[in-house]
């Protein structure tokens, strides 16, 4: 019997990646539109923790994740393949940070007005597109070297133990600065750093092969489920007896988020695992409906939607401050503007992949 038993895409990987996106899109709205001091104070509001936990642990580490799954399922797995997708998404990240942060402040000094942002942090700025092109490029090399999967997630983790250090040394704004935060965390304009944030595709490639071998999914996820669980509440607890302020591994705080570390990982792990466990086993069943098409879709274009959705979020930005819209301290409205601004740029992709597709193949 052929060894890989489940073959194509896994909808419950589609599935956790779909509710992510206004996750991620509210957590965005949050930052930009919401009148808190997130930089400065832990959440200390149901509302404030909500938004950063959702925005946080369930957002970007899961896309992480199951772009190592993808690596896994992908047919397009030549180190020249992996190349030439990680080269693609830095380029992407580059035009994107262009388009939303350079192009509006370019525009704002031919009109007199000062932004306060650093152009070049704001044109080299670390975003999740500049990592997954980075993730590529460094798997891609790994691969190249003949690296197994537990060597690679090995090397990554102790690229986070050495990568962390990093995150309180002082480094003077510029391009070098900006450069080097590819790699390691050297100030503000570098979110996702590779060394602290690999260990997610690298645990991902892991439970991908896992998962493609696997013969019975629901017994297994019914198992992960379980040792999920019972491994994130001894976690808690062992951390919450030991003083550990939990709020710090989700809160933006002083980019405690960003600045990942194991104990983040091991925290932020098993709920991951435990998001896919709950939408295969209660979910499972929908990926033939209407809605799992809308799911699947969203899942595979959702480059496009988190292009979009930052220019509408920018743009509406630079609006507001020109009409002196002031920011909003409105759970509601928060809520509503991310919701909002999720389903715009899903309508607004849908003729952008379609263009897509008429393009040759080699410039798509």
């Amino acid at each position: 019997m052929n060894s890989y038993t489940n073959k194509g895409r896994q909808f419950e990987v589609d599935l956790v990646k779909f509710l992510a996106i206004p996750f991620m899109i509210s957590i965005h709205f949050y930052e930009q539109f919401g009148a808190f001091d997130y930089k400065r104070e832990l959440p200390d509001s149901v509302f404030r923790n909500m938004m950063e936990f959702i925005g946080g642990p369930l957002a970007a580490p899961v896309f992480m994740f199951s772009m190592g799954i993808g690596m896994v399922y992908t047919s397009r797995s030549t180190t020249k393949d992996f190349i030439r997708r990680g080269t693609g998404l830095l380029l992407a990240g580059y035009s994107l940070n262009f388009v939303r942060q350079t192009l509006p402040q370019l525009i704002g000094m031919a009109m007199g007005i000062d932004s306060g942002i650093d152009i070049i942090g704001g044109f080299l700025c670390v975003d999740i597109l500049p990592f997954a092109g980075m993730a590529f490029l460094s798997i891609g090399l790994m691969r190249k070297l003949k690296l197994s999967s537990w060597h690679i997630c090995v090397l990554a983790f102790l690229m986070q133990s050495f990568g962390i250090f990093f995150a309180g040394i002082y480094m003077e704004p510029g391009v070098i600065q900006n450069l080097m935060g590819l790699i390691v965390p050297t100030g503000k304009w570098t979110s996702f750093p590779l060394a602290l944030w690999l260990v997610y595709p690298a645990l991902g490639i892991i439970f991908g092969e896992y998962l493609m071998k696997c013969r019975d999914k629901a017994k297994a996820y019914k198992i992960i489920l379980f040792y999920s669980a019972v491994f994130f509440t001894a976690l808690n607890s062992g951390l919450i007896y030991a003083g550990y302020d939990i709020r710090l591994i989700y809160s933006l705080c002083d980019d405690s988020y960003y600045h990942q570390n194991m104990i983040s990982t091991l925290w932020i792990t098993p709920v991951i695992m435990a998001a896919l466990a709950v939408g295969y086993l209660l979910f499972g069943k929908a990926e033939d409906t209407r809605t799992g098409r809308l799911i699947r879709y969203c899942s595979i274009n959702l480059n496009t939607i988190y292009i979009i959705q930052w220019l509408i979020i920018a743009y509406s930005v630079a609006i507001g401050i020109l009409a002196g819209v002031k920011k909003t301290g409105s759970p509601l409205l928060i809520f509503t503007g991310g919701i909002t601004i999720t389903i715009i740029s899903t309508i607004i992709s849908v003729p952008f992949e379609m263009m897509k597709k008429k393009l040759p193949r080699k410039l798509t």
